[in-house]
């Protein structure tokens, strides 16, 4: 799902981001997206351009997220981007995390791997003996199912399990964040991986080459990703 800022969004709510600007007492650090000064008709933009026009210092990062794209300052780039990307889903933060691990597999130390996309949570578990019913009906229920798993192509093993956050879906819903717990707990008692890609973080491709790493136990200086 696309993080658009509209004047209507939760983000955008004139009433939170003055508690939150009057409840700094020595600092106010606001991150937004590159261009957010450009957002006109929206409160987050208004504070940006007041933070530009007083001279308070303002941090470019140096770490770019896929996930940037889909903030509407960066629409023309997302489409370049998917016109050049395998269309696997109907969201597009997991088309762009499929472009990510295609890449990051493409590297020789992981050719032995591949992926697979909503594969259901009971087709990795063999046996629920270890798990609670709570999370035995979960496991097991067809609706429930991974992101992606990366998996090894000779044994077809899971290696890790790779999960898309969207903001809007995980962060202010009580129901997701408790599956995602559950589905966190499950995977662990099974002693399977798992890695939460935020569309709020970045550094995707290095976070993913670094996890596969530690959990192969491969040399960590390995080779870089050109986008």
């Amino acid at each position: 799902m696309a993080n658009q800022i509209a004047v209507n969004d939760f983000a955008d709510n004139p009433n939170l981001i003055n508690v939150a600007v009057s409840r700094a007492v020595k600092k106010l650090i606001v991150v937004v997206s590159e261009g957010s000064e450009d957002w006109k008709g929206t409160n987050i933009g208004d504070l940006a351009r007041y933070i530009q026009y007083n001279n308070f210092e303002i941090i470019e990062s140096q770490i770019y997220s896929v996930f940037d794209l889909l903030y509407n300052s960066y629409s023309d780039k997302l489409l370049e981007v998917m016109k050049r990307s395998k269309k696997v889903s109907e969201y597009k933060s997991e088309n762009l995390m499929n472009t990510v691990i295609e890449k990051v597999l493409s590297l020789p130390e992981f050719q032995s791997l591949d992926w697979v996309l909503h594969q259901p949570l009971r087709m990795l578990i063999k046996d629920p003996v270890k798990l609670t019913d709570d999370e035995r009906k979960y496991a097991l229920n067809i609706l429930t199912h991974t992101d992606f798993v990366i998996f090894n192509k000779l044994d077809k093993m899971p290696v890790l399990v790779v999960e898309v956050d969207g903001h809007a879906y995980h962060a202010n819903n009580p129901v997701q964040l408790k599956n995602d717990k559950m589905k966190d707990e499950i995977l662990r008692k099974y002693c399977i991986p798992i890695i939460r890609m935020k569309t709020t973080e970045s550094g995707e491709e290095d976070r993913l080459r670094q996890k596969l790493a530690d959990t192969l136990k491969l040399d960590t200086n390995i080779s870089e990703v050109i986008l």
